[in-house]
């Protein structure tokens, strides 16, 4: 069944099958819109797309076909530089073409960093469906519906350093052997796990610095519906995910506070401070939500 037949409203669709919108081409005519696919021929290293917009928890599914010695990737958590991505990592997508092409750098490994545990179908020239899930350390992939590589990249050496926070990509084609080769994606879909107030939550409670630092900044991009939640964490006997709720909630109504946010936006969120207050049963934090709620000028 193809990836376009979401049943989940939280997938939403990346790739409109008209146009980039959404999109960044490092080069022009790295990749075409043709008949509803994104398409990139035979052009070279350097040639590739990337999000707008930067993901750091996701479920990405797409559909993929490869020409007979085609040759590209999906790169995911990725800081793009001028030509190519100065950190991150490639999912890679490679044709069956050479005998020389071992588990480390095939189709579905993180390439030449975590070899696939399950070789997938490689067969040119077919439609595949391939999900890539980023839940904070934890790394899955899957090609069609089989898991190839599942890995905590906290325990990959080579991949020390490498952002939990980028953008999505795919690689230009750069089959060079041989003229007229391609690839293909339709039906990208993405689930963005950071818009999920549970899942963010929990990611207070993570070891990894970086991981509960990623969650706080999730959890103020959502702004004044995590005001509840974060209050309620608050009686936690988890010290560090106290702190966690704290440090987002001071960063919500800091940022709301800045002169150059429309009275409307202040409004809202001193009232949604105000049913917190209302509904909790601990004096001490009441006082804090009121301190919070007095740092907004309207």
């Amino acid at each position: 069944m193809s990836c376009s037949s979401q049943n989940s409203e939280q997938f939403i669709s990346l790739f409109n099958g008209k146009d980039f919108t959404n999109w960044k081409l490092t080069r022009e005519g790295a990749f075409e819109v043709i008949d509803g696919e994104m398409v990139t021929r035979s052009v070279g290293n350097g040639f590739d797309i990337y999000s707008d917009k930067w993901y750091g928890n996701f479920i990405l599914r797409f559909e993929f076909l490869l020409s007979e010695i085609g040759n590209s990737g999906v790169f995911i958590r990725c800081i793009p530089g001028e030509m190519y991505f100065t950190e991150g990592v490639e999912v890679q997508l490679l044709a069956p073409w050479t005998p020389w092409r071992d588990d480390l750098h095939c189709t579905g490994s993180l390439y030449a960093h975590v070899a696939v545990q399950n070789r997938p179908d490689e067969t040119t020239g077919i439609w595949h469906k391939m999900e890539i899930i980023c839940d904070r350390n934890l790394v899955t992939i899957s090609i069609n519906d089989q898991v190839t590589t599942y890995v905590s990249v906290d325990t990959v050496a080579t991949m020390a350093g490498f952002p939990y926070y980028g953008a999505i990509g795919f690689q230009g084609n750069h089959s060079n052997k041989k003229p007229d080769q391609f690839a293909k994606f339709r039906s990208i879909y993405i689930r963005d796990l950071d818009d999920e107030p549970d899942y963010v939550i929990k990611g207070f409670y993570e070891e990894n610095e970086q991981l509960r630092k990623l969650a706080i900044n999730a959890a103020v991009n959502l702004g004044k519906q995590m005001i509840q939640p974060l209050a309620e964490m608050l009686y936690d006997d988890h010290p560090g995910a106290v702190d966690c709720a704290k440090q987002a909630l001071f960063d919500i109504v800091a940022q709301v506070s800045d002169p150059g946010t429309p009275s409307r936006e202040k409004r809202e969120v001193q009232r949604e401070l105000g049913r917190t207050i209302k509904h909790s049963s601990s004096e001490k934090i009441k006082e804090h939500l009121r301190w919070l709620s007095g740092m907004i000028k309207s």
